[in-house]
């Protein structure tokens, strides 16, 4: 079931990448622009630098130290294996979010406010301005914040809400269009799963396992 929830969830994100591109990329950025909050922010914010890549080398600097520290400790299983479970998860959605971007290249909104005729895809042309498909910061956090919510359930509202608020600040301050932001959810969400299957079928061996999606635990299929 859970590879069915997968299959269905790129079927649907799929489709909201492909109208978010054709009817409600352009519409909502030139109503951010209308409203003149895009730019008001933008001036606010352009002078503040993207610490994406050293917050992703904390997280799983951090996260790795402290799963070898408490290899030595008698602790719970779970707290190791969320740690795990972050270590991996969120350096690797950013290392694919950059790949990605080089193969789509797709135009930043900011860049295309200064040039409408730039709108879309360049094939490989990757990077700068040509770099805004999927969104690394949905990528990043999405992987990062779904693993804690499977550790931590009764957090899963607060997760959603924060990256609801993240989603939203993307957009207002007109870093990604509204197709990025849906991509770099979802390869978050892909990224999360795939990684906890791999620690689940590492973890047999060893006749551990992990939360499960939903409310109960385990790896079962």
């Amino acid at each position: 079931m859970r590879w069915k929830k997968v299959f269905g969830n790129f079927v649907l994100c799929t489709v909201l990448i492909i109208v978010g591109c054709l009817y409600f990329d352009v519409r909502l950025a030139r109503l951010v622009e209308k409203i003149g909050l895009g730019p008001l922010l933008w001036v606010q914010i352009s002078n503040i630098p993207d610490i994406l890549f050293w917050l992703v080398c904390g997280v799983t600097g951090a996260s790795w130290t402290g799963r070898l520290y408490l290899s030595l400790k008698p602790v719970k299983k779970w707290i190791s294996d969320l740690l795990e479970q972050i270590g991996c998860s969120v350096p690797l959605a950013f290392i694919l979010k950059h790949l990605l971007k080089d193969l789509f290249g797709k135009t930043n909104t900011r860049y295309w406010l200064l040039h409408p005729e730039q709108f879309g895809f360049h094939w490989f042309h990757g990077g700068g301005d040509f770099s805004a498909f999927p969104s690394g910061h949905m990528a990043v956090f999405t992987a990062l914040l779904l693993g804690v919510s499977r550790y931590f359930p009764r957090l899963r509202s607060v997760c959603s809400g924060l990256l609801f608020i993240l989603a939203l600040s993307l957009l207002l301050t007109q870093y990604h269009f509204f197709s990025d932001l849906v991509a770099g959810f979802y390869l978050g969400v892909i990224t999360d799963f795939f990684v906890w299957r791999a620690l689940c079928f590492w973890h047999r061996s060893s006749n551990r396992t992990l939360p499960g999606y939903g409310s109960s635990r385990g790896c079962d299929p």
